[in-house]
């Protein structure tokens, strides 16, 4: 069977969801590294796959649709988030006007958390938590090579007798190993880059999946956000899934493979990185005489082991993603964050020591605590760090999170409920001391100031920025503010 991976356009450049990370409009495109590891699966499963990704490749909204009217003897799959979903949603009910007999499947985090939104007749499905393996089970089914029965595939929901059948779920991938590497040739590589990486081609890469923490705001990588709504469902909001790790060798492995592919930086999406100590160390001793230059994210307190640091940035480390959210501890304890505050001034030094970029993600009004004082001081104290990056997000408290289920009961948000916004423009929730105007003036007018501070700018040349590149970073930055 023909697969088409469909990365709608958006028909508006400035909100174009990002959908590896599922929470932001697209500062800069990163490929998205769950559906290339799909698609090398269905490859090997015999399937022909293409990846149509038309807000990278330019293909606007008449081209697109014309394109898949032509396609026959295939199925279409979107991978959607919550930004994405009304696009998704209205490019699926266009194709099926065009093709009523064509397959659909959504997965990701949002068809996962409601699929009765998504499906709309008997040839709609949801491939719920992690696709990899249900998709190679309910397309084999689609294209008539299994003996299955489609009540047989667990982690599917779909359409019958009136209403949608939720497939019990499917058993969460222990060892990342058994996996293939992502299909990155499907994708125009050149498309993509990261502004914290000076230098191309890029690509992404995860080596875990899930994460031990209970932030109540959380919403990690998309492909772990859907597998954490998953595993939820079956076993209660309280719970979290296990966290699975691919093994030194076998990120060793992919590395080497992208060294090859004349890949020269790479961002680790994980949501957190430092989780094993010795397993970092054994990946950067494995991949150090590789000349690839990476980053991650971690959380502060992980951040604390000086050998650590400097082996990673022998290995060609250049940054390091921190979820700081709030320097008041307070607020850190109500949101579940489990972190100590004075930790973070020594990660920041750290990292700075050993000339690796320290960017710190503040999340604004994550608590009903936050007041517009305690947003301020944390602004303050993020600048007075002067680390490589400082980027303030609103809270928008996602459906599949605690908070989201906080914010409808204590009617935070301002329309009732959620709806996407812009996390780095518009706050959707507000508290009965701290409106939404409050919220969305303090954050654009920090960011705006960060980005435009000398430091800053001579900082990212001394770190070996080319002028070029650094004035398009700051162009992507600034015009969200």
């Amino acid at each position: 069977m023909n697969v088409y991976f469909l990365i709608p356009p958006s028909g508006n450049k400035k909100h174009v969801p990002e959908r590896v990370f599922g929470c932001s409009y697209g500062l800069y495109p990163i490929p998205n590294i769950f559906i290339l590891t799909c698609a090398s699966i269905l490859r090997d499963a015999g399937h022909q796959v293409e990846i149509i990704d038309a807000p990278i490749t330019g293909m606007g909204v008449k081209k697109f649709y014309n394109y898949l009217s032509t396609r026959t003897d295939c199925c279409f799959i979107f991978y959607s988030v919550n930004l994405s979903t009304a696009i998704d949603n209205n490019s699926a009910r266009i194709i099926r006007s065009q093709s009523p007999e064509v397959p659909i499947i959504f997965c990701g985090p949002a068809p996962t958390y409601q699929p009765e939104r998504v499906i709309f007749d008997k040839k709609t499905f949801v491939a719920r938590g992690e696709p990899d393996w249900t998709l190679r089970e309910l397309i084999s089914y689609l294209a008539g090579n299994s003996q299955n029965s489609l009540d047989a595939i667990k982690g599917i929901s779909y359409f019958r007798k009136g209403i949608v059948i939720d497939n019990p779920m499917r058993e969460l991938i222990k060892d990342l190993d058994e996996l293939p590497f992502p299909a990155r040739d499907l994708l125009a590589r050149d498309k993509y880059y990261n502004p914290k990486l000076k230098e191309r081609p890029f690509t992404a890469m995860l080596t875990s999946r899930g994460c031990p923490y209970q932030c109540s705001f959380c919403v990690p990588c998309s492909l772990n956000f859907a597998r954490k709504i998953e595993f939820q469902k079956c076993y209660g909001t309280d719970k979290i899934p296990p966290v699975a790790f691919a093994s030194p060798a076998r990120v060793i492995s992919e590395f080497e493979l992208l060294k090859k592919q004349g890949y020269r930086t790479v961002s680790i999406i994980d949501d957190e990185f430092l989780l094993k100590p010795e397993r970092v160390m054994k990946i950067c001793n494995g991949i150090k005489k590789l000349g690839i230059k990476w980053g991650c994210l971690a959380r502060a307190d992980h951040l604390n082991n000086e050998d650590l640091i400097q082996t990673m940035a022998e290995a060609g480390c250049q940054y390091i993603d921190i979820g700081v959210e709030s320097f008041n501890q307070r607020i850190l304890d109500d949101v579940k964050k489990k972190l100590d505050v004075s930790v973070i001034p020594r990660a920041v030094q750290l990292l700075k020591k050993h000339r690796i970029e320290p960017k710190l993600n503040i999340l604004v009004a994550a608590s009903p605590l936050e007041t517009e004082q305690t947003i301020k001081e944390t602004i303050n104290r993020a600048f007075s760090l002067k680390p490589g990056l400082v980027m303030l997000n609103i809270c928008t408290p996602f459906p599949g999170t605690e908070l989201y289920n906080q914010a409808l009961k204590n009617h935070w948000f301002v329309k009732k409920d959620y709806y996407p916004a812009d996390v780095q423009k518009e706050s959707v929730i507000q508290y009965p001391h701290l409106k939404k105007e409050t919220i969305e003036k303090i954050v654009a007018q920090a960011n705006r100031k960060f980005f435009s501070q000398p430091y800053f700018i001579l900082a990212h040349l001394k770190l070996g920025l080319n002028f070029k590149n650094l004035v398009n970073a700051l162009k992507s930055l600034l015009k969200k503010f």
